[in-house]
């Protein structure tokens, strides 16, 4: 299988080179930015192009670093890198905090799989609730053992979302299949200065008590579920029936 593996954190991230080196068995390749990309979304750089160079890695993975978004990484592996060959699947991550809920819209991981679903490739997104020890190995395990089920799920217009609630095995009670959520913070913006000028940086932590559905994926992460949810890409919502159109004014 080729697998493209890219994230927001930069090829050089633990997650991504723990997720490469667990898929050894497959032909895999890292296209990923060159340094921290997070909070990027689906952002592509159409006006600023990229540029790119191989990087020789201690672990022997091949590795393309790019100087754009995650996004950009995908599209340029699927137009540019490779666009002789057949990408079968795109993994991203393992990032190294929860992409859940609507979290998902400003994450640069989860924008750079749902590029991967633009270009009719299934795409399958990883994210962790990193515990301070840095260790990936049981996330990129449960990857490897379930890849082509996982797979299956990702359909043309579907991206599929997988958050594991901790790096120990022992605090994980188990899979479940999960709704988004909206996942409300509580924000303010505070004032540094950074380069001679004042900047406003935000601030901010999850709304304590918030009334997450049972079924959805705050709410199971919370209570240590492994959570997998597909993620549509075209979003119409369906009570556009209920719009009369004659309504609207010429």
């Amino acid at each position: 299988m080729n697998i493209v593996i890219s994230n927001d954190d930069g090829y050089e991230a633990r997650g991504i080179r723990a997720l490469a080196k667990a898929l050894c068995a497959h032909n895999v390749t890292i296209v990923a930015p060159e340094g921290e990309r997070s909070g990027y979304s689906h952002m592509v750089g159409f006006f600023q192009g990229v540029a790119y160079r191989e990087v020789k890695m201690e672990d022997g993975i091949k590795t393309y670093a790019v100087d754009g978004s995650p996004a950009d990484c995908i599209m340029f592996a699927s137009k540019h890198l490779f666009k002789d060959e057949k990408i079968d699947l795109v993994l991203t991550g393992i990032n190294n905090v929860l992409n859940i809920g609507s979290d998902i819209l400003f994450s640069g991981t989860f924008g750079a799989a749902q590029e991967g679903t633009f270009n009719r490739i299934p795409s399958i997104a990883v994210s962790l609730k990193e515990s301070g020890d840095d260790d990936y190995s049981y996330a990129a395990e449960f990857v490897v053992k379930n890849l082509e089920k996982l797979a299956s799920y990702a359909k043309e217009n579907v991206t599929v979302n997988v958050n594991f609630p901790s790096s120990d095995p022992s605090k994980i009670k188990g899979v479940r299949v999960a709704r988004l959520a909206y996942h409300p913070y509580e924000e303010r913006y505070v004032l540094f200065k950074k380069d001679g000028r004042e900047r406003y940086f935000i601030d901010g932590y999850p709304i304590k008590d918030y009334p997450y559905a049972n079924d959805s994926d705050v709410k199971l992460i919370h209570e240590g579920y492994i959570t997998v949810t597909p993620v549509q890409m075209l979003a119409t919502d369906e009570s556009m029936n209920d719009i009369n159109a004659a309504e609207l004014k010429l």
